[in-house]
């Protein structure tokens, strides 16, 4: 608030005019006292009007001071209470900002916390996608104790779960069918790893356990094919057949059943051994040198301990410089014209 200019104007006036006739008064008794000529009311009077011309001089010094000092305390404590105010009016829109931020914090408290849930839900979804059952389990407990989501947690636990067993047929349907395979080809041993990892993570699955009895009776019945079919090579005297029958058979028998067809199996050897001979001397009687030393390398690595493999050892060397020999020569019969 701003103080009027002529706030003091008459107080002023007043003052002046009573500082002029004080002044007047004042000179009045000093000359009067003068006139005296030195006597004792002659300097009272003097001494009165001195001293009156001391209290208008007062009056116009000191008598301004006190109105300004009065007027500078007027403006400061208008100041004040325009301060005090506009502080009133500031405090009031502060309570109103802080109300208003009060509600805000709270509007973006809940619009988090629907965030939060979405990317919660979002996180969880994608665990599930990634097959991550145990990371999705943890989120989806924490839906349930922090936001209080419980039925909609159990609804996604239950999602959870299904996709689980789901993911888990699947990957129990692709083993059956990579074991299947191995079944075919006789793989019993990768077969056997397959269904021990199987069982090792599904012990109490039914499928699993029924493959330990399959593959048990597929080896069984492999054998016995394997066995029929060594009977069959051998009576139709198919040594060849009958020896790759063997070579397969022997990892299916027991001491006691091998025991059993050593002495076919030493017929067979023979009979095969006698093939071999009677394929070498013709190849070599017939000058095929090539057959015979093709044949002879069969002979040894086949029966390396036979009679005849020391025979044909000692004969290699010659078999070698024929076969070289015949190899030069051929090119010159075959161009020979008709």
């Amino acid at each position: 608030m701003t103080l009027p200019t002529g706030r003091f104007t008459k107080t002023r006036w007043i003052q002046n005019a009573i500082a002029v006739i004080a002044m007047i008064g004042a000179a009045i008794l000093m000359a009067l006292g003068i006139a005296g000529k030195g006597s004792s009311a002659g300097v009272w009077m003097f001494a009165a009007g001195g001293f009156v011309l001391c209290a208008a001089i007062w009056l116009m010094t000191v008598t301004p001071l006190l109105l300004k000092v009065e007027s500078n305390l007027a403006r400061q404590l208008d100041s004040y209470r325009d301060l005090h105010e506009m502080l009133t009016k500031h405090t009031a829109m502060l309570e109103t900002i802080a109300e208003n931020t009060r509600i805000s914090d709270a509007a973006k408290s809940l619009a988090r916390r629907d965030q939060e849930l979405d990317a919660l839900r979002a996180t969880i979804r994608d665990d599930i996608r990634k097959e991550k059952w145990e990371a999705g389990l943890t989120l989806i407990d924490e839906m349930e104790r922090r936001f209080g989501y419980k039925e909609e947690a159990e609804r996604i636990r239950e999602e959870l779960e299904d996709a689980r067993k789901d993911r888990i047929q699947t990957r129990l349907s692709e083993a059956v069918e990579m074991i299947e395979s191995h079944f075919q080809s006789h793989e019993w041993d990768r077969a056997q790893g397959e269904i021990d990892r199987l069982v090792n993570a599904l012990p109490d699955d039914s499928r699993v356990l029924s493959l330990q009895d399959r593959i048990k009776a597929l080896k069984d019945q492999h054998k016995q094919d394997l066995i029929a079919a060594w009977d069959d090579a051998v009576r139709r005297h198919d040594t060849d057949h009958a020896i790759d029958v063997l070579k397969e058979l022997d990892v299916y028998m027991t001491p006691a059943e091998a025991q059993a067809l050593q002495v076919s199996a030493r017929n067979v050897f023979k009979e095969k051994l006698l093939q071999i001979g009677i394929q070498f001397r013709f190849a070599v009687t017939e000058r095929r040198w090539n057959d015979a030393l093709t044949t002879g390398l069969e002979l040894i690595r086949d029966f390396p301990n036979a009679r005849m493999a020391n025979e044909v050892r000692e004969v290699m060397d010659t078999l070698r410089e024929r076969a070289r020999q015949a190899a030069e020569t051929q090119p010159a019969v075959s161009a020979r014209p008709l």
